[in-house]
């Protein structure tokens, strides 16, 4: 692996052990006065922090959570949030975080098949779990902390026990879990500090979405090696100049975010806004362009490193600090992290010659322990090492790579037909069985156009009922799957055209899915912004989405509107108009007539 630069740190880097939550309570015990965590500007140092998390922990066990138990974490981003986390693993529990921000259903899907022992949440949200839950449910009101006490007894023999459990997209039409053991997540820890140390001047941004495990990076890594957590406000981690003025104002100085919102924050800012405060910025979920690299270190001093690996191996596995003077052409994925053994396998499970592209196998101490209540999924995709002779398993990555004269691993694409889009994993196959079990389509097939920013998913369905059956089909979707799920586009055909096998002509519906051309844009602005506030709005959305059918109640979001597409259509409405408009109106004011109520009364 390519290892960053030179560090200068307060301390000596040492290893923590096996158990994340004794690695934790002795690093906070340590170091009382040290500010741990920092939301909306107030300041928990680690004494504080340890004090609400020992006594949420006796209030977990009280409650009967045992060693071994699942406990759901359903809350906001916040402190109370990271305070709920780790007392759970010093309970000896592991903890499934769901996002707050997933349709109901899904949520309560995800309750029933991890059987909690116990759901923690606040009032506010708790009415979300449905009334007739039958989960025992521990409420953040009740917890307040009744004494100052520090005295914790940890569980023992927990090192190869689940500390986390992580959801991701399963193709089978319903989400998958993965079970990560105490050593998983500290090797992993280990392997981040070995390469990107962190000292006690370090602060670092938690504000990844608890359902994409680069959170764990945010929270626990600085906890556990003495740096500070900055707390973003929950909902706004896609607003770029909030991130930016919260960097600045809290001193931030190592960052990670996908490679999308990386793209996204730095379109946001003119060309002449610098971003020095950084001194490392980790990215990944996505392929990261050349142009990307270039863009950024462009505009900051800081490192920009590439971590690539799937949930079932533990946050990342590989990693590759993007070179400079020059850019590279090419971006890598690297080579392994500490503690990691990698094998490219062809079709027969034979190692590929050097050179040759092949099947990604991921062996070491990260491994999940499997799939929770899935079995057979575990079998298949966790098999045993028969080349490395340990005696130990390899996780069937479904990633095609293959490795370069420098050693380092250029990723290629997938062997099945998982996609990422945003950084979230997405199995299309989910997508297609939500449509035809839950919203009346008798077939459909779903594909993706473009790359990046511009990655679009187009749903194809055969579905009788006209366009009263398409809105009940788009409702279905989105109350079952999360937005970054959701097809932008839903496409009715008679037939699924299929090839001379009889198959799916996936390649062929790819061809459909192409964008086409729309309108382009006025030449002359004056005459664009006489055409009428809606109207203007509405022409610039439809041509960013897409959509020319878009209505002036249609969410931006839902017409399939993501963050980059945001930032364009915010900076074009702003050389229409003539005047300056924030991200945070366009968020606030997803549709045409809110958006153009809005500025209505800034133009007056």
């Amino acid at each position: 692996m390519k290892r960053a630069g030179t560090w200068l740190s307060e301390e000596r880097y040492v290893p923590v052990g096996n158990r994340l939550d004794v690695a934790l309570y002795r690093r906070l015990a340590a170091h009382p006065d040290h500010v741990a965590l920092i939301e909306d500007g107030e300041k928990v140092t680690g004494k504080d922090l340890l004090i609400r998390v020992i006594y949420l922990c006796q209030k977990l066990r009280d409650s009967g959570v045992r060693p071994g138990d699942r406990v759901a974490v359903y809350l906001n981003r916040s402190s109370e949030f990271v305070v709920v986390i780790l007392a759970v693993v010093f309970a000896g529990g592991s903890h499934v975080a769901i996002d707050v921000g997933d349709p109901p259903e899904r949520t309560r899907g995800m309750l029933e098949d991890c059987d909690p022992r116990l759901v923690v949440t606040d009032r506010a949200l708790s009415g979300r779990l449905g009334a007739g839950s039958r989960l025992p449910v521990l409420l953040m009101e009740d917890c307040a902390p009744a004494s100052d006490s520090i005295a914790w007894e940890p569980v023992a023999d927990l090192e190869d026990e689940p500390a986390v459990v992580i959801y991701t997209s399963g193709s089978t039409g319903a989400p998958k879990a993965s079970l990560i053991s105490h050593r998983a997540v500290t090797s992993r820890l280990n392997a981040l500090q070995h390469s990107h140390r962190l000292g006690p001047s370090d602060r670092m941004v938690h504000h990844t979405a608890c359902s994409f495990d680069m959170f764990l990076i945010e929270v626990y890594w600085p906890l556990m090696f003495g740096a500070t957590v900055i707390v973003a406000e929950h909902g706004r981690q896609r607003e770029p100049e909030y991130l930016d003025r919260l960097m600045r104002d809290e001193g931030v100085t190592v960052l990670y975010c996908v490679v999308s919102l990386l793209d996204l924050f730095l379109l946001a800012h003119d060309e002449d806004v610098r971003f020095d405060g950084l001194r490392a910025v980790l990215t990944g979920g996505e392929p990261l362009s050349p142009a990307l690299v270039r863009h950024f270190q462009a505009r900051s001093t800081a490192s920009l490193t590439n971590l690539y690996g799937p949930s079932e191996c533990t946050i990342y596995c590989t990693a590759w600090e993007c070179p400079r003077d020059p850019a590279p052409d090419t971006v890598l994925i690297g080579d392994a992290v500490d503690d990691t053994v990698l094998w490219i396998l062809d079709e027969d499970g034979r190692p590929v010659p050097d050179g040759a592209p092949g099947e990604l196998y991921i062996g070491g101490a990260g491994l999940a322990i499997g799939y929770l209540n899935r079995p057979e999924l575990t079998k298949g995709r966790f098999v045993p090492d028969r080349l490395g002779g340990s005696g130990g398993r390899l996780y069937r990555s479904g990633d095609l790579v293959q490795r370069e004269p420098s050693g380092d691993l250029r990723f290629l694409g997938r062997v099945d037909r998982q996609v990422k889009i945003r950084g979230y994993r997405i199995e299309l196959g989910e997508i297609e069985t939500t449509a035809v079990r839950h919203g009346g389509a008798q077939q459909a097939a779903v594909t993706v156009t473009g790359s990046g920013a511009d990655a679009r998913m187009t749903a194809f369905v055969v579905l009788p009922g006209g366009s009263e059956a398409t809105d009940r089909l788009r409702t279905a979707l989105r109350e079952r799957l999360p937005s970054y799920m959701v097809p932008a586009t839903l496409r009715t055909v008679d037939a699924l055209p299929l090839t001379q096998n009889g198959k799916i002509d996936r390649d062929l519906l790819a061809k459909w899915a192409a964008p086409e051309a729309m309108t382009s844009a006025p030449a002359d602005q004056s005459a664009a912004a006489e055409q009428g506030l809606e109207d203007a709005i509405t022409e610039i959305w439809s041509r960013i989405l897409t959509a020319p059918d878009l209505g002036p109640d249609d969410d931006f979001f839902e017409a399939g509107g993501d963050s980059f597409k945001a930032v364009r259509a915010v900076k074009q409405l702003q050389s229409v108009l003539g005047i300056p408009i924030s991200m945070r109106e366009l968020l606030r004011n997803p549709t045409v007539t809110g958006l153009a109520a809005t500025l209505d009364r800034r133009l007056r």
